[in-house]
C-alpha cells in the first residue's frame, strides 16, 4: 500500500480529521479485564469482513475535487481464521488497489494475531507475514489449509506495514495506534531511518486509516502532508439479477450475481445490437455530495452502463439506474429493454 500511495500525498477537500496520534499512558487507561475481553471481541467482529474506499472516491470526484487531490481507491478484507499455531484469535488481511478484483499488495497480506495486553490495558494486534502471500489468500476458500498452517510458514512482519497496532475503545469508536518509537524502517531511496505512525478508527460501518513515515527531523517523507484518512466503508453482500429483453425472442436473464454495496462490480456481455455488448453493473452505498446540504445523505445506487469500467467515464452509456436509502436492503429498476434488481440475502 505504501509504495502505491506515494503519489497520492495531497489533501482531500471533504475529509479532514484532526486526531491525536500519541498513545495514552498506561495510567490514563481505566479498562478492566472484562472490558478488554469485550473490546477484543468487538474488534474482531467489526474488522471481519470487506471494506472499500470507493464511496470516498466517488464523493470527492462528484464534488469536483481536482484529480490530484482525490484519495486512491483501496479495498481491504479481514477474515477471522482458525490458526491455533499462531494464536487463539487471528485475522487474515488483504489489500487491493482499485476494488475487490484489483491488484493485490503482498506486503499487506498479513496475519494479525489479536491478544489482550493487561499491562498496557489495550488490545494488541501483531502482524505476521505469510512466506507465500498468494497461497495464504487462496487458502481462504479452504479453512482446513489455514488451520494447519504452522508458524514456520510465516514470520514477524517488518517494514512500514509491519507494526503492532494498539487498540482502545473511545466512545463508540475503536481507535488503533502504533508506537512511534517502536515502528521504524530504512528508506530504500535514501538509506535513512523513517519512524512510522499508523492511525486506525473503526466503527460498525467504517474503517478510517492514515499513516506517515517521518524523518528524524519530523518531516513527512511518506504519506499525505495533511494527514487525512482513507475512509473505507464496511460492505454488505447483495445478490443481483439482470434481465434483457431483445426486440425479438425470449428474455435473457443472468444471475445470481454476488456483489458488495461499496462499489461492487459485475461485467456482462449483453447478447444483442447485433453482437454482444460489454455492460457492467455497479452497486454503491455512500454519501451523495450536496453544496446546499439539504440532500447530503447516504444512498444505495444501482447503475448499469454500456462500456467497461476501466474506460473513461464519459464513454459509458447509462442504460439503467435506481436509488434507495442507504439503509435499504433492496434496490431495482425496470425498463422495456433491461431490468435489474439487487437485494440482501435472506
Amino acid at each position: 500500500m505504501i509504495a502505491r500511495l506515494l503519489s497520492r500525498s495531497i489533501a482531500s477537500r471533504y475529509l479532514t480529521v484532526a486526531l491525536a496520534c500519541v498513545l495514552p499512558t498506561v495510567g490514563s487507561a481505566t479498562n478492566s479485564p472484562i472490558e478488554l475481553r469485550t473490546q477484543a471481541e468487538l474488534l474482531l467482529t467489526r474488522l471481519n469482513g470487506e471494506f472499500d474506499s470507493y464511496p470516498q472516491q466517488f464523493f470527492e470526484q462528484e464534488y469536483k475535487t481536482p484529480p490530484e487531490l482525490v484519495h486512491r481507491r483501496v479495498y481491504r478484507s479481514f477474515a477471522r481464521v482458525d490458526m491455533p499455531a499462531l494464536g487463539p484469535e487471528v485475522l487474515l488481511a488483504t489489500v487491493r488497489y482499485g476494488g475487490k478484483d484489483g491488484q493485490l499488495d503482498p506486503t499487506e497480506t498479513l496475519l494479525w494475531v489479536v491478544t489482550v495486553d493487561q499491562e498496557r490495558k489495550a488490545i494488541r494486534m501483531s502482524p505476521r507475514a505469510p512466506r507465500d502471500p498468494r497461497a495464504a489468500v487462496e487458502a481462504l476458500n479452504d479453512p482446513a489449509r489455514l488451520s494447519q498452517l504452522e508458524i514456520a510458514a510465516s514470520e514477524p512482519s517488518g517494514g512500514p506495514a509491519g507494526c503492532d497496532v494498539w487498540w482502545r475503545l473511545q466512545g463508540v469508536q475503536l481507535v488503533g495506534m502504533t508506537d512511534a518509537t517502536a515502528c521504524t524502517s530504512v528508506a530504500k531511496n535514501t538509506g535513512g531511518v523513517l519512524a512510522w505512525s499508523w492511525h486506525w478508527v473503526l466503527t460498525d460501518d467504517e474503517l478510517w486509516i492514515n499513516f506517515a513515515g517521518r524523518t528524524p527531523e519530523g518531516d513527512i517523507a511518506v504519506g499525505r502532508p495533511d494527514q487525512t484518512h482513507w475512509r473505507l466503508g464496511k460492505a454488505r453482500e447483495f445478490i443481483c439479477q439482470l434481465s434483457y429483453q431483445p426486440a425479438v425472442g425470449a428474455a435473457v436473464v443472468t444471475g445470481p450475481i454476488h456483489v458488495h454495496d461499496r462499489g461492487g462490480l459485475y461485467r456482462w456481455q449483453m447478447p444483442a445490437r447485433p453482437r454482444p455488448t460489454p455492460v457492467f453493473l455497479q452497486l454503491a452505498r455512500g454519501m451523495w455530495p450536496s453544496n446546499s446540504g439539504r440532500n447530503y445523505l447516504e444512498l444505495l445506487r444501482l447503475e448499469v452502463y454500456e462500456g467497461r469500467p476501466e474506460d473513461p467515464p464519459d464513454s459509458w452509456v447509462a442504460i439503467g439506474n435506481s436509488f434507495a436509502s442507504g439503509a435499504s436492503d433492496r434496490v431495482g429498476f425496470v425498463s422495456p429493454e433491461l431490468s435489474g434488481h439487487c437485494q440482501r440475502p435472506t
